[in-house]
């Protein structure tokens, strides 16, 4: 009986035990795990702001706004890049002929671009017809056109003159600085679009190439020397059938940077072609570059490039995307869909 009745005692002890709030603790939450997430890096994918267009000096960039469409008042974030003066190495030369530039009358800059529309889209051309740029601020999409049989010229009679070893080149191309990427300190580094060359017609391929390029500059951010490398995507360049890939240093021209190139072969870009790209089709580019650029970056160590660099301090943080002419050539491309992204784990 004293037994049972000790039993009863414990039984009713633990069921108040049971019944009194705070006595027992509460089961703690698991931890969560730190999730991925994808983040898109460029600004004002739409060119809806405008476009910067630089001057044809390369040494000395100066830039005028292209306002367009809804373009606000805020700068824009987009850039075009038009350089090539060949008036510092042929007499006589106009180059204005070939700038694209917008002035302003208030301030006594001289307009040398002409502007205009097509359908949806707002266009940007000069006066001897060399280049042409057309945007639709509804989609983003793009057109870029170089015509250098009107700008290596002799500008009296009209005849194409190639250029020589270390004359300026044609650019054409579209810049952005969307923010700094820690390469070691994301998963996936990843660019994508859809081009059409649009155009490919070869005059003279006795020097240079014509090439459509998105390169970026992967740079060591603890270098106090500011050492960096470029990495390009070619996808085109019209003296390949398929592009080898680059493994070389900069040069050609006084301006070059002297610094290590690094590119993917047309196989790694376009392996359901078998790397072939042809004037007319659509290719659709999505490529992670972080293992890429990881590759390019011990490759150019081992080549005496970035001597002093850690992977863990390279990092990207400006990029172009357009041509470069250096042949007698008449090229265009049209781009949709252009992103740049970033997966990283949520800060």
């Amino acid at each position: 009986m004293k037994k049972f009745a000790l039993f009863l005692a414990i039984l009713m002890t633990f069921s108040a035990l049971l019944g009194c709030e705070g006595i027992l603790p509460e089961p703690t939450a698991p931890e969560t795990e730190p999730q991925l997430v994808e983040k898109e890096l460029l600004f004002d994918k739409n060119f809806a702001e405008g476009i910067k267009v630089s001057n044809l000096n390369s040494h000395q960039v100066g830039y005028t706004w292209w306002k367009y469409g809804t373009a606000g008042s805020d700068e824009p974030f987009w850039s075009l890049g038009q350089y090539c003066d060949l008036s510092v190495t042929r007499p006589n030369y106009d180059a204005t002929k070939n700038d694209l530039s917008l002035g302003n009358e208030l301030f006594d800059i001289p307009a040398y671009g002409i502007t205009g529309t097509d359908g949806e889209y707002f266009t940007l051309t000069n006066a001897s017809g060399s280049k042409y740029i057309s945007v639709d601020p509804k989609t983003g999409t793009y057109n870029l056109n170089v015509d250098t049989s009107k700008e290596y010229v002799n500008q009296e009679t009209g005849a194409p003159v190639i250029r020589q070893n270390g004359e300026d080149w044609v650019h054409m191309i579209i810049q952005q600085t969307p923010g700094v990427v820690y390469l070691d300190q994301v998963e996936s580094f990843i660019m994508e679009l859809d081009f059409t060359i649009t155009e490919n017609i070869e005059y003279d391929n006795a020097i240079g190439a014509s090439q459509f390029q998105w390169i970026f500059s992967v740079h060591d951010k603890a270098s106090v020397l500011g050492d960096y490398m470029w990495f390009n995507v070619t996808l085109f360049d019209n003296r390949y059938e398929i592009f080898p890939g680059t493994q070389l240093y900069d040069g050609g021209k006084a301006d070059s940077t002297g610094k290590f190139i690094y590119a993917p072969t047309g196989q790694e870009l376009f392996p359901e072609s078998g790397g072939k790209v042809t004037v007319g089709e659509t290719y659709h580019v999505k490529l992670d570059l972080k293992a890429y650029m990881k590759a390019a970056f011990e490759l150019a160590k081992q080549k005496g490039a970035l001597a002093q660099s850690e992977w863990e301090n390279m990092a990207v943080n400006g990029f172009n995307i357009g041509w470069e002419v250096s042949n007698l050539a008449k090229v265009g491309v049209k781009v949709e869909n252009m992103s740049l992204r970033v997966v990283e784990y949520e800060k």
